[in-house]
Formats: structure tokens, C-alpha cells, sequence
């Protein structure tokens, strides 16, 4: 069995923060008795549901960690009636960052192909890096690629989901392309967006790309086939 990683990935991560009100009420409270018993039931149903290897590894990473949260809260309630104090911020972390991998590894260990989505789940940090062969690319068509950029931006309002180029990330998943090449061009798409992204909201590109590529990761979840391209791209 591959290791799993300590941490989720940085889309898992993205993920947590942005909807952990829907994963509360798809879940109900970390304190709530039975509530891990629930929870790994809930987490098989929908992995042995999903067709690719790479769903069933956001789903274990994403919930898995929900699991975690769970365990923190019982260390929490038991620190406060046994010891009569306030669990630390870093000994919750310690003790999530503990418990969160040895969760992964047995979820994955009850999946019939275990193996394989771990295998994904080692890969899901490309998910938020812009392959190196596209670096080489951009940087070879630099100039036509800025020209795009700077019309981008001029007609770039609000979120990065508004911007007009995201129209192209459309065309690219609706087209009869094969996966390997709509997942080229979307990488190569969300760069010129977090090109934007980097100049109007004055952060890192990296941390720009990351975001971008989290932003379309309500629209790739319907082409699971482009989102596992995406995945393996180097």
C-alpha cells in the first residue's frame, strides 16, 4: 500500500475552508455521538459510487479529514472534564496532523482498489502546480501569450470565475478533444488567468494558479476523465 500522504492535498485544503458549512450539514457535527461511524459509512458509499480513481481519492482525503476534526474534538471534550483545561492550538494540531494519515490509510484499506486511489491521492498536489512542460511552453510563446493576458486584465471584473477567459476553459472540456489535451490546454488557460489573478490581487503566482485551478474545480468534477489527465500531467 503506497504511504498516504501527512496532510491533504492543497485542493482538499482550498476545499475544507470554502464549504465546511455544506460538510457540516452533509455530516452533522464532529461532537455528535456515533458520528465517525456515520461518517466512514457515508465516505464508502460515495467512493465505491464514483468511477475514477482520482474522485475516490478527493473524497477519502476530503471527508477523511473531517474524521480528523472528529478525533480533536473528542481529545478537546476529554481534556476539559478530565484534566479541567483548554486544549492548545497546537495540540490540536499535533494531534489532527497524528491521526489524519493513519485515517487515510484504513478508509483506503477498505476500498475494494485501495491501492490505486492511494496512488492518486500522492499525485492530487499536481492538481494546484502548472506542469514544467507548460512553463517551457510559456515561456517560448511568451509575447503571444501576454498579449492575451493584457487584454484579460483590461477586461478583467471581480472574481476570477467572471473573467472572460474563462469561456475558453468551456470550449476546451465541451470539445472532442482527447483528455490529455483538453487537460494541456485547461492547465495552460488557468495560468494566463492566474497571470491576471497575480497582477490585479498583488499575491504570488503560485498561490494565484492554486486558487484559480481550486475555482474550476466545480466544473472539472463533471469531466472526472480531464480531472484525472490533470493529475498525471508532469
Amino acid at each position: 500500500m503506497v504511504m498516504p500522504p501527512r496532510f491533504p492535498p492543497p485542493l482538499v485544503h482550498e476545499l475544507r475552508a470554502r464549504s465546511f458549512a455544506r460538510l457540516y450539514k452533509m455530516t452533522g457535527s464532529p461532537g455528535n455521538r456515533g458520528f465517525g461511524r456515520v461518517l466512514r459509512s457515508r465516505i464508502q458509499h460515495i467512493a465505491k459510487r464514483e468511477h475514477y480513481a482520482v474522485e475516490r481519492a478527493i473524497t477519502i482525503s476530503y471527508l477523511g479529514s473531517y474524521l480528523a476534526d472528529h478525533i480533536v474534538f473528542a481529545e478537546k471534550e476529554a481534556l476539559r472534564l478530565i484534566e479541567g483545561r483548554e486544549m492548545t492550538e497546537r495540540e490540536g494540531r499535533e494531534i489532527w496532523e497524528r491521526n489524519y494519515p493513519n485515517i487515510i490509510a484504513r478508509l483506503l484499506a477498505e476500498l475494494p482498489d485501495g491501492e490505486r486511489v492511494g496512488e492518486e491521492l500522492a499525485l492530487l498536489d499536481r492538481y494546484t502546480k502548472l506542469p514544467s512542460n507548460l512553463y517551457a511552453f510559456r515561456s517560448r510563446h511568451w509575447h503571444a501569450l501576454s498579449r492575451i493576458m493584457r487584454n484579460a486584465l483590461d477586461e478583467a471584473v471581480g472574481a476570477v470565475s467572471e473573467i472572460p477567459a474563462v469561456t475558453r476553459v468551456h470550449e476546451v472540456l465541451t470539445s472532442g478533444r482527447p483528455s490529455d489535451r483538453k487537460a494541456r490546454n485547461i492547465c495552460l488557460a488557468a495560468s494566463l488567468l492566474a497571470d491576471v489573478e497575480s497582477r490585479t490581487a498583488q499575491v504570488p503566482w503560485t498561490e494565484a494558479y492554486q486558487k484559480v485551478m481550486t475555482e474550476l474545480y466545480p466544473l472539472l468534477q463533471r469531466y472526472p476523465e480531464v480531472l484525472e489527465a490533470i493529475v498525471h500531467m508532469e
